[in-house]
């Protein structure tokens, strides 16, 4: 039986200083339901996107964790209700509250019946330009979903910066999936090798289809590219949203190709998992200092 998933990767215009009720209604919400209607079963938005990711850059903020939002939570609850009416999963990334002083860069998965399936917090927070890591503890835990509809794909989350450390998606496959999904905020620096190299490479090492969404647009200081894509397990670019403004990047996933691709390339088969753990701790530790 032919398997074909339908994912959107939502590129969502800056919008800066806008309140996050003007960007869910002006521009996240419009989004979501376009891609809904377009027949997309999961759908991507963009890293932290109610919240102007540029704050993260120079001295620290204290107003933004005033944007933070419990899950659930209004921007979450708004999502629910169009998983709801659609039937179709939304992974919704937001600057989650947990408990007070403890802030997250996470990510909602919401499921078709507008509940909250899982959440993911970034593992690797930021600390190259943006310094993330003066406002969000790092994560803990990873997760792989199945779609309770047909083909009932497994699907897992990371989050940017994440895509830097291999171990992330590597994860996530061991776990099972067959899609990884990466919300971004990736300006300038973040272009050339260090986007699509960097990307390609994730979908190949795994033998899985990845999705990255990008937000696009000045904001602050910073420039964000676009340039969401949508990888194939042999590391084809499927679809790109290039340049375009709001835009809705689609494709029709056939997960036939994954075991395919793990055919071809058995990585998965061939890792060495306790033979690369000596080499992490202690050595690693001693190489840190």
């Amino acid at each position: 039986m032919t398997r074909i998933l339908k994912v959107a990767a939502l590129q969502e215009k800056a919008m800066p200083r806008a309140s996050i009720k003007e960007k869910m209604e002006q521009r996240t919400l419009p989004l979501i339901e376009e891609a809904a209607k377009k027949g997309a079963q999961i759908i991507l938005a963009t890293e932290l996107c109610t919240t102007d990711y540029d704050r993260c850059y120079g001295a620290k903020d204290n107003d933004i964790f005033k944007e933070a939002e419990t899950i659930p939570g209004y921007s979450t609850n708004e999502v629910a209700k169009l998983c709801k009416k659609h039937g179709v999963y939304v992974i919704f990334p937001l600057f989650e509250k947990a408990v007070p002083g403890v802030y997250y860069n996470s990510s909602a998965t919401i499921g078709p019946d507008g509940s909250i399936v899982g959440t993911y917090r970034k593992t690797q927070v930021a600390g190259v330009q943006a310094l993330e890591k003066m406002y969000f503890r790092a994560g803990q835990d990873f997760k792989v979903h199945e779609t309770v509809f047909e083909p009932h794909a497994k699907f897992g989350t990371i989050i940017c910066h994440d895509r830097r450390y291999p171990e992330t998606s590597r994860i996530l496959a061991m776990l099972g999936a067959e899609v990884m999904f990466c919300p971004t905020a990736a300006p300038g620096y973040a272009h050339g090798v260090h986007w699509g190299n960097l990307n390609i490479m994730r979908a190949v090492d795994n033998g899985m289809f990845c999705v990255y969404s990008n937000r696009i647009g000045q904001e602050g200081v910073n420039n964000y590219f676009g340039e969401s894509m949508i990888v194939d397990p042999m590391g084809e670019v499927i679809a790109s949203g290039g340049k375009e403004e709001n835009a809705v990047v689609m494709a029709d996933l056939d997960l036939a190709k994954v075991d395919e691709a793990r055919i071809k390339v058995p990585t998965l088969r061939d890792m060495r998992g306790d033979f690369w753990m000596k080499y992490y701790s202690p050595t690693y530790d001693k190489l840190v200092g």
